[in-house]
């Protein structure tokens, strides 16, 4: 139940090697991989890249989720990294730990929340906004974005919008 409004979400497990169906794809994308575990952060970055490659991210929300935050001295992932990946391909960013239950209702909140948002918000006659092609511009850029955080102190309002679940 979200704001009055009973919805049921059904969760699948889409690794790299299976297919996804374009005449019927799933409503949002929710793309997880472990901050103790650089390798699982580079493949989060090949299934994005896949999904953009496949036009699915237009119309359809993308939620990167970085988790077990919990084990902090093992980490290998930044959350400036987590949010770089998230902002590069207009997604959203959320830090969670399945192991003590930190932040995993505000994201199963936030994916209803996204998919409302997009269908409401989408128009499917021609993008309302750019979309760039060129990933390694739109990376660059973000990058560039996270050095002027780091060096001035400031978050940027990109890396800050791209936490906030409740919003496009």
């Amino acid at each position: 139940m979200l704001n009055g409004e009973e919805s049921e979400l059904t969760f699948q497990n889409l690794g790299s090697s299976k297919e996804i169906n374009r005449t019927n794809p799933p409503d949002a994308f929710v793309v997880l991989y472990s901050v103790v575990d650089k390798a699982s952060f580079l493949k989060a970055e090949a299934e994005l890249t896949r999904l953009q490659d496949l036009e699915l991210l237009r119309s359809r929300p993308a939620i990167v989720a970085a988790n077990k935050i919990d084990l902090a001295r093992s980490r290998t992932v930044s959350t400036q990294d987590g949010k770089c990946l998230a902002c590069t391909f207009k997604g959203k960013f959320i830090e969670i730990s399945v192991g003590i239950n930190h932040n995993v209702d505000e994201l199963l909140v936030g994916i209803l929340t996204q998919i409302r948002l997009k269908a409401e918000n989408y128009d499917d006659s021609g993008p309302q906004q750019q979309w760039y092609k060129s990933r390694g511009m739109v990376k660059a850029s973000m990058k560039a974005r996270q050095m002027f955080t780091w060096l001035f102190g400031k978050e940027d309002s990109k890396f800050k919008n791209c936490e906030n679940l409740h919003i496009l």
